[in-house]
């Protein structure tokens, strides 16, 4: 059994003064993952107390809104109070699903407190350290990132899926970004990689986009949406996709993106695509519109208007309804 390294040890502490500084429902859920990173400490560490430790962090996650967070959170308490020694190893898929759920919902440093804890616990797996390294850039901490994307490549070979992956990490950093995710891009088409290369034109189309080349942005959105084989990857590129639409004032072609949203999503990105579906048609006048895409609850996200009026250049509506339904048609083959 590894034991805890000091990075973890700070990472639980991190993530304890961070419930203690945040106020409401987040604070609750912070103070309740923070008390499961600390048995999970204890418990690896065999000190004596884990137990006790443990049976306060149920009790606070059993007050928890039933939802991703809690299932993961009590999914690592039952490998806790699991029979004889804990493997410490197996602590860290469920580490991970925490920390994935905690960067969905934008709480980037509590999911890097959760990652610190999930690398000590599997020192030797590519994917945490490739988890670890994506919340470090996104949290703004280059050499961090680096250091970590470096050790992907270290632990998964030049040529292994994960390694790809962290040059898409590392192009991102880099200081000619578009150029660099160009360049990976073309050797993950070549190695057969479909995931890496889809990943690498999301991380391109925002990188055109924040430099104000929106059809650039959508061309590369309608083509990872293609190499992507998992719906809820495809329904994220579609929300995206109509992002851009909207900010190019083409509020048809923000439609056709939603409309892959709500086929491929799952329940929070189909209910967001309706919402915003209801808002485009209600900004048009589109009465008929407003009516289909009306919930009968109100959305978990708040979207802002999608359209207003003015001159329009021509759509692109029409081009993308054609790459919605080529996409249904290669995805429904299996392609």
């Amino acid at each position: 059994m590894a034991p805890i390294s000091h990075s973890a040890q700070a990472a639980a502490v991190a993530l304890q003064q961070i419930s203690e500084s945040s106020p409401g429902e987040r604070g609750r859920r912070a103070a309740a993952g923070a008390l499961v990173l600390r048995a999970v400490e204890q418990a690896v560490e065999r000190r004596e107390g884990f137990r006790f430790v443990a049976a306060r962090a149920g009790g606070e996650v059993s007050g928890l809104e039933k939802g991703p967070e809690r299932a993961v959170l009590r999914r690592i308490l039952l490998l806790l109070d699991a029979a004889g020694e804990v493997e410490t190893a197996r602590l860290a898929g469920p580490l991970v699903g925490y920390a994935c759920e905690l960067e969905r919902t934008r709480r980037l440093p509590e999911a890097d407190a959760a990652l610190t804890l999930a690398r000590s616990a599997a020192p030797g797996d590519a994917e945490t350290a490739l988890h670890a390294a994506r919340v470090a850039r996104k949290l703004g901490d280059r050499e961090r990132a680096l250091e970590l994307y470096a050790a992907v490549r270290g632990l998964d070979g030049a040529d292994g899926s994960m390694a790809r992956l962290a040059a898409v990490g590392e192009a991102v950093v880099s200081d000619d970004a578009e150029r660099a995710l160009t360049r990976v891009v073309r050797a993950a088409l070549r190695a057969g990689d479909a995931e890496a290369a889809a990943v690498g034109l999301e991380e391109r189309a925002r990188t055109r986009r924040a430099a104000g080349d929106r059809r650039g942005a959508a061309r590369d959105l309608c083509l990872a949406a293609v190499r992507f084989a998992d719906g809820v990857d495809r329904a994220r590129v579609a929300h995206e996709l109509a992002d851009v639409a909207v900010a190019s004032g083409d509020p048809l072609a923000a439609r056709e993106a939603l409309l892959v949203a709500l086929e491929w999503g799952d329940a929070p990105q189909k209910e967001h695509a309706r919402a915003r579906l209801h808002t485009h048609a209600r900004d048009l006048g589109d009465q008929v519109g407003a009516r289909r895409w009306r919930s009968a609850r109100p959305p978990s996200l708040t979207s802002m208007s999608l359209y207003r009026p003015g001159p329009m250049s021509r759509s692109e509506a029409p081009r993308l309804a054609r790459w919605r339904a080529a996409l249904g048609r290669r995805h429904t083959a299996g392609e």
